[in-house]
């Protein structure tokens, strides 16, 4: 069994779970990390045994079905936490406090080479005292174990000073290039290259996480919003690259640092954050490239589709050529692949007619089709195939976020009704069931990151308002001033907001519209 290493690709998402463990990474990301891709746009499975970092390491392709066979079950549909805040007005100066260091704050340094200090120095961490500071009780409180004290939160803060170090001299380096260049791997080795660094970042997270707490505890604000700086650089180095796996790390690393605001923001005397949190760029990490590369890489994996376009191929390379496809889909399949083994058989001996017509219709010459082995002709329109169906479920991506949903949520509809259709009757149906990445859910990831920044910056808003206005709220988002309210990304629109009275306490809720599916998220309910 392999070490407990990220493989990369959303197809191989699935395959990291037991070797990444959960912990640390936000409920959303879970979930998107449970969108198996051979389940493509259905609803994810959360299996019930998943750990922390001591679970089961997983690396081996055998595990996706017993994963995949786990029960699906429901979001959660908690209702959120009611946080408390006091009014805060605008710092002065205004742009004090900042959670993303501008150019002319970077150093001539390379980030990666900080990033492997970092990586090298918390290795050297005895496993015990690893174990512990990422335990639930000294992440969160939470758990049933023994809290530590403020001395003992101290000195394990002490003891990582190097760690953090390493981690801001990251944070502001002008060189910022993480690029394992996976566009340049070919064949099955696209979906079982190694990202071991990738998880590691969540490690790190979680340490500089103890680091904030303890900041806070000692109302030292400009420090804790120095390190959550630190920790939005490293989820946006991480978050770098052409695979969504990467993407969707750096993902949950930022939410594990807008927790961390969350936390801040609650802290009795803590500065406004309005403007720390307006320099964070939006989208911090774009998952519409990783959508793109993954929904087009068919052809890098199996490179005999593109082959079958160059040229006339003999009875025997066409033979070779089918047998290295039939053999690479076995082994991608993680589990048993007889379904698509017999898919593949029956395909090869009865479909190639309907094959021809679409390439015919496509504008392929018929003399050349003509000339061509029938497997030569079924590798073509899979070849032709993939590649429009890449096509239909990418283009939304050029759009604006909120656009794009709408759209892709129609495409969706449309794939799955294909993919019905063809999954056992097509070689593309095959493949695109079982490489293609979760569209939607990838899309949401990217939409839920920018929906926890830009709805703490309405709070933020509604905190100054209330301490420029003798502590009174605004009737409507449109009246908020000095500063205006940040608009819901999934619909560009100003977020549903109400305030109602309870125990003398003004409850304001904050509502998004989406994820409809996890009320947590979707949700923001402040006591004022």
């Amino acid at each position: 069994m392999r070490s407990p290493h990220f493989i990369v690709s959303a197809a191989a998402l699935l395959l990291t779970l037991q070797a990444c463990g959960t912990q640390g990474l936000i409920a959303e990301e879970q979930s998107f990390l449970l969108a198996s891709s051979s389940g493509n746009f259905q609803e994810s499975a959360r299996p019930a045994d998943l750990k922390g970092d001591d679970a089961e390491p997983l690396g081996s392709t055998m595990t996706l079905e017993s994963l995949q066979a786990q029960s699906v079950q429901k979001q959660q549909q908690k209702e959120p936490p009611t946080i408390s805040v006091q009014p805060a007005a605008e710092p002065s100066p205004a742009l004090r406090l900042k959670f993303y260091p501008p150019k002319w704050q970077r150093k001539p340094d390379q980030a990666v080479l900080h990033f492997s200090r970092a990586m090298l120095l918390a290795n050297q961490i005895p496993a015990e005292a690893r174990k512990l500071w990422q335990s639930e009780e000294w992440q969160t409180d939470n758990g049933n174990g023994k809290s530590p004290s403020d001395k003992e939160l101290g000195d394990a803060v002490g003891g990582l000073a190097s760690v953090f170090a390493e981690l801001h001299a990251m944070a502001i380096s002008e060189d910022f290039t993480f690029d394992h260049r996976l566009r340049d791997i070919r064949g099955a080795a696209v979906y079982e290259y190694l990202l071991p660094d990738v998880q590691e970042a969540r490690t790190l997270a979680r340490l500089l996480k103890l680091q904030i707490r303890h900041q806070r505890q000692q109302r030292d604000f400009d420090g804790a919003v120095a390190s959550i700086s630190d920790g939005i650089r490293l989820a946006e180095f991480v978050g770098q690259g052409e695979g969504l796996i990467q993407q969707l790390v750096g993902i949950a690393v930022a939410g594990m640092m807008r927790d961390e605001i969350t936390l801040l923001i609650q802290t009795e005397g803590c500065p406004n954050l309005y403007w720390a949190l307006a320099s964070i760029p939006r989208p911090l990490i774009s998952v519409s490239d990783s959508i793109q590369w993954e929904l087009h890489n068919l052809a890098q994996v199996f490179p005999m589709l593109e082959e079958s376009t160059q040229g006339i191929w003999s009875q025997q390379t066409a033979d070779e050529k089918w047998r290295s496809l039939t053999e690479g889909i076995q082994k991608l399949s993680w589990g048993d692949s007889s379904d698509s083994l017999l898919a593949m058989a029956v395909i090869g001996a009865t479909q190639t007619e309907n094959a021809r017509q679409r390439l015919l219709q496509s504008g392929f010459p018929a003399s050349q089709l003509n000339q061509m082995p029938q497997l030569q002709i079924l590798l073509l329109d899979t070849h032709h195939e993939v590649h429009r169906l890449g096509d239909e479920a990418g283009k939304a991506q050029l759009l604006p976020p909120a656009m794009a949903m709408q759209l892709g949520i129609q495409q969706q509809k449309q794939f799955q009704t294909w993919l019905r259709e063809h999954q056992l009757t097509s070689v593309s149906g095959i493949l695109a069931g079982l490489l293609f990445p979760s569209v939607i859910q990838g899309q949401e990831a990217g939409l839920r990151c920018t929906l926890g920044f830009d709805r703490l910056m309405t709070l933020e808003a509604l905190r100054m308002h209330a301490a420029t206005h003798d502590g009174q709220l605004p009737a409507t988002l449109e009246e908020l001033a000095p500063v205006p309210a940040m608009l819901d990304p999934y619909t560009n629109r100003p977020f549903e907001y109400s305030v109602t009275e309870k125990d003398g306490h003004r409850i304001v809720t904050l509502k998004a519209a989406g994820p409809a599916t996890w009320k947590a998220l979707q949700i923001l309910k402040v006591q004022f």
